[in-house]
């Protein structure tokens, strides 16, 4: 199976992937939107932009594609906004770090910074060391 591509962030200066999918949470309360893959490396069908700035978490774009392969932007999900504050989305981001491990379905990396998030707002942030957690 392909690897799926990760969602881009913005995080102090820096843009990175991240191993989660915030809008999947806004989306389960959306029956009117379905995205359609148009690759094997994105089956959500969309590919989310973030970024975060003091401490909350901001959609800023997004590419994604509706019936009849057609393209759509944030306008789509968000009428008239540049920027969205993901207030729906608690859980935690990982956000890879150092080399990768494994290879396949899911990649594994030396270490992780991992994000905690209440309703779009940063509340914790640590790094994971997957040297000593990392299980074949």
């Amino acid at each position: 199976m392909t690897e799926q591509e990760g969602e881009r962030l913005l995080y102090k200066g820096k843009k990175v992937w991240m191993a989660e999918e915030p809008l999947n949470q806004y989306l389960q309360n959306r029956n009117d939107i379905l995205f359609f893959p148009t690759s094997t490396s994105c089956w959500r069908g969309y590919y989310g932009q973030w970024k975060i700035t003091d401490n909350n978490l901001y959609l800023v774009g997004l590419k994604a594609y509706i019936e009849g392969n057609k393209e759509v932007d944030l306008n789509y999900l968000f009428p008239g906004q540049s920027k969205v504050f993901a207030n729906w989305y608690s859980g935690e981001i990982r956000i890879p770090q150092g080399n990768m491990l494994k290879y396949g379905r899911m990649c594994y990396f030396e270490e992780y910074m991992l994000l905690k998030l209440n309703k779009g707002i940063i509340t914790e942030e640590k790094f994971i060391d997957s040297l000593n957690n990392f299980e074949e």
